[in-house]
């Protein structure tokens, strides 16, 4: 047998080094003989690991050559990056090499770094790594879905004879049309028995846990300071790679939560156990929750308050396995699968303090249960540098189903370095609450994705579950009502700013609020300032309260808003029928019923730019939403 020896070419043009293609032509030209040893034995039925450590402990990840090879390098600012290529394993005889983009300040030596695993339908993306570079960090942002990195640079990731890619929608060399979730055998799964190994979650994080040993290679990184974050699907990628000893800190983000098989209370079906087999041996060895209890390096859940993948309640259950108390988490309100700058901020919080030592970080506030009464919970909580806080906002709800829950602002009663609040409890319902911190920061700062003065702390979870959940009392607290929303009143603080503009809330789930009837229509008060404007309506419909995870529905409005007057901005309203909001198609929405998402935003036409309706400055672009009866 022939071992395979380290390939290592390094040049700053888009073409490979003359060493590497003779390299690349003298194993060419082994033909056969160059073959390598499989990176893993094929598991019989007596040997299939039956729990995590079963399936991970026996891995050696630094056994295999890296053969890392340099595609391109740039230097841009004080920051080198480099396009590489480096070798996953080798599987059912062929090699795995995953692409990358490694960043760093040109210079360092034996800093801090961190791997990034992108989420679904993504790709590495080099603006990310200079960012980060210039923070101090060496990243390495792997390419695992295979899409193209650089227009116009062919060599990428290779899985060779497996495929953990989503298909060929986003990977030219997929061998399966669809992305594959179970643990049955095919012809290209490294075992030839139900498996753990056999889904796409194993090689993901095999490929996670290979790029820990890039990092821990690099003479500008100090081994003894990496950590790993993901987004979404590379969430799900960070909680399987946080049992990684090497590590000393991880983030997985709207990712990760785990217990993905498991139901709503009292919602059948909406689990994915229906239809899938073996969900024991997927709960057992890739699902999170069997990686928490295990996982020593301190955690932070960066999510969004009605996530539809990292399920809001989950992230709780999944903090309360870890075997340490050093976690946080912080989420996003309102909204779902997006991160809004208060989290991205603590993500470089996160890192900057167990990866360099500072800054300081919040300690956990749980809220404690100090009254309870058939008709309502008290629950108390002293929060960590009271004379650092901007505010503490309570919230709940009774709706079991996270992923589309309106969650009820209540206002924090303060008693010294005690804050409080009540919330009421209804028989054959559960009660879910919380609090919201929000901190101030020692200066208006940059983060990934936007400028904060400030970032937010989310307490641990009260849960309460009755024995039987009874949804019709759900519904049953209906109270007829015309408004719908008062900006003067209220401010936002039932709706999310946007990414990308806008607001967006969940307030049609609001279970205070009964269902509109199809003949009733929506009326729109609005101040047209002197420009034009383009006002953009988006209705999302979900059938969540049937428990049916899909189809899910987008409906659309766009109308331009013109003043009265050239002379002054002008008020006006507009009156909406479900008919008037239209799907990508051109289908008419039939009526009210099942929407869980409605978003405003307003586009400057001139500006190019949609319009912060958060900001004071635009308050009153939309005053305020009623309905109308006919």
């Amino acid at each position: 047998m022939i071992h395979c020896e380290k390939i290592v070419s390094r040049s700053r043009v888009t073409a490979p080094s003359s060493y590497g293609l003779l390299m690349s032509a003298l194993i060419l030209s082994l033909g056969p003989f160059a073959r390598c040893e499989d990176s893993l034995a094929p598991f019989t039925l007596e040997t299939v690991p039956r729990d995590v450590r079963q399936l991970w402990d026996p891995i050696d990840f630094g056994k295999d050559p890296l053969e890392t090879s340099v595609v391109r390098e740039w230097e841009e600012a004080g920051v080198t990056c480099r396009y590489v290529l480096f070798t996953v394993g080798t599987f059912k005889g062929k090699k795995s090499r995953c692409g990358a983009f490694y960043t760093f300040q040109t210079g360092m030596k034996k800093g801090p770094g961190f791997v990034w695993a992108h989420g679904g339908g993504q790709r590495a993306d080099r603006q990310r790594g200079l960012w980060f570079a210039r923070q101090g960090y060496a990243t390495i942002d792997i390419n695992w879905g295979g899409r193209e990195m650089v227009p116009g640079i062919e060599p990428n990731t290779d899985w060779g004879a497996v495929d953990p890619s989503q298909g060929p929608r986003f990977y030219a060399a997929a061998l399966r049309p669809h992305v594959k979730l179970n643990l049955l055998p095919d012809q290209h799964t490294i075992d030839p028995v139900v498996s753990p190994r056999n889904g796409n979650w194993f090689l993901l994080a095999y490929a996670g846990r290979r790029a820990i040993t890039f990092l821990a290679n690099q003479p500008e990184v100090d081994p003894g300071k990496i950590g790993f974050t993901g987004y979404s699907m590379g969430g799900n990628i960070t909680s399987m790679v946080a049992i990684d000893p090497r590590l000393r800190a991880a983030v997985p983000m709207v990712g990760g939560s785990g217990f993905i098989m498991e139901d709503f209370p009292g919602l059948p079906g909406t689990g994915r156990a229906r239809g899938f087999k073996n969900v024991d041996l997927y709960n057992r060895t890739i699902d999170a929750q069997s990686y928490w209890p295990h996982v020593k390096c301190p955690v932070l859940f960066l999510n969004a308050s009605d996530d539809f993948h990292a399920v809001f309640d989950n992230v709780y259950r999944s903090a309360n396995l870890l075997p340490h108390g050093n976690w946080r988490a912080s989420h996003f309100m309102h909204y779902n699968h997006s991160l809004s700058p208060q989290q991205w901020i603590l993500l470089s919080r996160w890192l900057d303090h167990y990866l360099k030592g500072d800054p300081w970080i919040p300690a956990n506030t749980p809220g404690m249960l100090v009254k309870k009464t058939p008709q309502a919970a008290r629950i108390q909580l002293t929060p960590d540098r009271p004379e650092q806080l901007e505010k503490i906002d309570f919230y709940y709800s009774h709706d079991p189903n996270a992923r589309a829950r309106f969650w009820i602002h209540l206002p924090a009663a303060r008693d010294g370095d005690q804050w409080q609040a009540e919330f009421p409890r209804v028989p054959g319902l559960p009660l879910y609450a919380f609090a919201n911190l929000t901190y101030r920061l020692e200066k208006p700062s940059e983060s990934f994705q936007g400028n904060t003065q400030t970032y937010s702390i989310t307490s641990n979870e009260l849960v309460e579950i009755p024995e039987r959940v009874n949804l019709s009392r759900l519904t049953a607290q209906a109270q007829p009502s015309s408004l719908f929303e008062d900006f003067s009143l209220r401010g936002t603080r039932d709706w999310a700013s946007a990414p990308g503009g806008g607001l967006s809330t969940y307030k049609f789930r609001d279970p205070s609020r009964p269902t509109p009837t199809a003949d009733q229509s929506l009326r729109i008060y609005l101040r047209v300032p002197r420009k034009k404007l383009n006002l953009r309506l988006q209705v999302g419909k979900r059938k969540f309260l049937a428990g049916n995870r899909g189809p899910a529905e987008d409906f659309f409005l766009n109308q331009n808003l013109k003043p009265d007057s050239k002379s002054s901005a002008s008020d006006r309203s507009l009156l909406l029928r479900p008919g008037d909001f239209r799907s990508r198609d051109g289908k008419p929405m039939k009526d009210w019923s099942e929407i869980s998402t409605f978003r405003i935003s307003i586009f400057d036409a001139n500006a190019r730019l949609h319009l912060d309706l958060s900001d004071p400055a635009n308050s009153k672009l939309v005053s305020r939403i009623e309905w109308v009866s006919q």
